[in-house]
Parts: structure tokens; sequence; C-alpha cells
């Protein structure tokens, strides 16, 4: 993997990025697949794992005994050095803040849930992020750089130059200048800077999947999330779908019925208000905001009444016509159901949402769309925001670090 038209310095942190990279990415590689995936010769990958164990980011191991009764000479396993670094990561839900610590390799040590009320003070969720950020912190954290960073996922649009949120309708929020609040709280409480993210919810989900989860290998993926709004992520060719201004992906605004309900965009009909929390709680008079809406509308269609027939019917239908919208456009490899209503009421609805799926989309389509729940369940968004936080270390291995890296 040698990059052209690099200086000395900046190849070797290339391949330093490229090799932790893999080991993060894969949670062990052996240093024989690390030769193979890079391109890199033998004597060059270890000199770069040797760089990277002595800045404590990576261990080596002997392989297991089933490896090593293999013929040939076994090669050693590079893994995450445990405890070296970890980012915390946030998702404002519309229910409730989780915030998780994760160590390089993409582990989950720690969490955290709290709910709150709806339409969430935005200050205040910075003061939440910041002081579970403190009591996630292992002892010695962060003096020695082992914070990398925080990052956070938020339902609704994000400006990538500045990490404040343009809008989050189903929070209450407008103009929030996110990153900013939440770094000055989190320096607050632990005494230091930490760099801060703040990014889209269904974006950071769909790369979770990808990395992990159930879009593994996969280069065209939808992603949706969201139980009050419908988030969509959006991968094509490999590459995120963000647009001019950093919003693509807005499938919650396709029009699924013209003649709809009325939608808080001034439209009717989109396919968030006609197959979200509201539309499913309105036939049974259930409140759309309760954290448990999913289970009281499985209960209900359980029942198997006229009304539970009825709303089956119609909004299965109008969920088809929106899948089949987003399918017939972008042509992906796999639909993943993220965190939200939809991921639990799949295996009650399924068998209704499919027969109408596979009649609106295109025939060269019908026989290849998965539609699969997410792989890392009610984790895709916030294991995404850790990504999110990982990056820069990532990045510049060794930079990151500042006087840690003395390799």
């Amino acid at each position: 993997m040698r990059a052209r038209g690099l200086g000395q310095d900046d190849l070797r942190r290339h391949n330093l990025s490229a090799v932790l990279h893999r080991v993060h990415d894969r949670g062990q590689v052996s240093r024989a697949e690390l030769t193979e995936s890079t391109g890199l010769n033998r004597s060059t990958v270890g000199d770069l794992v040797s760089g990277l164990a002595a800045a404590g980011l990576v261990v080596e191991d002997r392989p297991e005994p089933a490896a090593r009764a293999r013929a040939g000479r076994p090669s050693l396993v590079v893994r995450p050095r445990p405890g070296a670094v970890s980012a915390v990561a946030a998702y404002v839900d519309v229910h409730a803040l989780h915030v998780v610590r994760v160590g390089l390799g993409g582990q989950v040590l720690d969490r955290r849930r709290e709910p709150h009320a709806p339409r969430p003070d935005s200050a205040g969720v910075a003061r939440r992020i910041a002081a579970l950020t403190a009591e996630l912190a292992p002892a010695g954290w962060p003096e020695r750089a082992g914070l990398v960073g925080v990052g956070v996922a938020v339902p609704g649009t994000v400006r990538s130059e500045d990490g404040s949120v343009a809008v989050a309708p189903h929070l209450g929020w407008e103009d929030v200048p996110l990153a900013t609040l939440v770094g000055a709280a989190v320096a607050a409480e632990l005494g230091t800077q930490v760099r801060v993210d703040v990014a889209n919810d269904a974006d950071l989900g769909v790369h979770a999947e990808r990395l992990r989860g159930a879009a593994q290998g996969c280069t065209d993926v939808i992603y949706l999330c969201g139980t009050l709004g419908l988030g969509g992520g959006i991968v094509c060719g490999g590459r995120p779908l963000v647009g001019s201004r950093g919003f693509a992906g807005e499938v919650a605004h396709v029009s699924v019925d013209p003649a709809g309900r009325a939608c808080r965009c001034g439209s009717r009909g989109c396919w968030e208000s006609e197959a979200l929390a509201d539309a499913w709680a309105l036939p049974f008079d259930l409140d759309a905001h309760d954290p448990r809406v999913a289970a009281l509308v499985a209960g209900r269609l359980a029942v198997g009444d006229v009304v539970a027939r009825r709303t089956r019917d119609r909004i299965s239908r109008s969920y088809a016509r929106g899948l089949a919208s987003i399918a017939n456009v972008f042509d992906p490899q796999v639909v993943v159901l993220g965190a939200g209503l939809w991921r639990d009421l799949w295996p009650e609805v399924s068998g209704d949402v499919l027969p109408w799926l596979q009649r609106l989309v295109i025939p060269v389509l019908r026989e290849r769309l998965p539609v699969r729940l997410a792989g890392l369940g009610p984790d895709s968004t916030v294991l995404g925001a850790a990504e999110l936080a990982f990056a820069p270390l990532l990045a510049d291995p060794l930079g990151a670090l500042g006087d840690r890296a003395t390799a």
C-alpha cells in the first residue's frame, strides 16, 4: 500500500495508519495478514507494528494452538493493547442519553443510559455527557492521553465544519453549537481540552454496520433508524452520500401518500408521518412519545381485531412504498433497520411489508433486496459515534498521541 508522492515522514504516517486501521477494524490480525492486506513487505510491517507497540497502542501474542499446529512458521497476532486508549461516544436519542466508553478494536468497555424529558435542553445534555464521561473514566485518565476524543450522534442535520446541529426537530433543537457546548463541558469536568465531533445518527449507524454489523463487505447500503422521526444513512459505491451541504439522506420526506397525514415539514403523506410512531399510535389511542411505544404497538397488533388488521395493512403498505422508492433510486445491496420503531416491529410486520415491497420495486431488483436487522442491535449509532472519535488517531497514530509517540 505504498502511497505515491509522499515524503518519508508522510509515508510512514500513511503506513502506520493502514496497519492500525486493520487492527482496529478486525480486533486482531496476524502479521502475515497485515503483510498481505497492505502490500508492504514483512520487515516493513514488523517495523510498523513495533512502532505502534512502543507507543502503547498494540501488543503481539503467539497465535492460538490451532493456528500453531498448521504447517509453516506461525505468525504473531497483533491486538489492541487493553486499556491503552478509548473513546467516549454519546447518542442523544429522543427518549434517553446513551453514553459508552469504547476501546480500540470496537469493544464496549462501559456504558450509561439516562432517560430525559421530551425536547431536552441542549446545554443540559452537554453537561450530562461531560459528567458521564468523567464517570466512565478510569483512574489517571486523561493525563496519560487515554481519551482520544468524544463522538456525539444526534437525530438531526449537523454542520460538519463546526459540529453545530442545524435542526433536530424531535429534540426541539435549532442552530445549537453542540460540539462547542460539549467541548466546554468536558473541559470543565476533566480539566483538559478534548476533541469533540458531532454527526447525524443514521450516518454514524451505517458506518458502524458496514464495519462490524449486518452490512460488512457491502458497498451500497441504506440504513434506517428512528421512532418519532426517520433517519437515513446512505452509502453508494463505498462512499457516504452527504450532499453539497452535508444534509443528504433525508429519506423521511419521501412521499408515500400525497393525500396523507400532515407532516412537520409542511408537506403531506411523507414516509415519516405515514409509517412511524404517530401513525401507529393514533388508531390505538397510544402515546407516540412513550418510550415503550414499540412494545405497546406490538401488543395491540397481536390482538388481531379489526383496528389492528386495518392499521397493520395501511402502515405496512406505506412503509413498503418508502422502501421501494429508495431501492428503485439507489439499488442497494442491503437495507439495514437500525435502532428504533421499525427494527423492533420488523419480526411482527415483515410478513406484511415484504409482499408489498415485491410488487413495488422494479423487477430487476426483486430477487436481491435483503432487509436485515442491524447486526449491532441498538448500538449501531453509538458505536458509529465512537468511530468518529477514533478517526484522528487512526489517521495519524503517533502524531495524535503527542508525547506518547516515542517510536
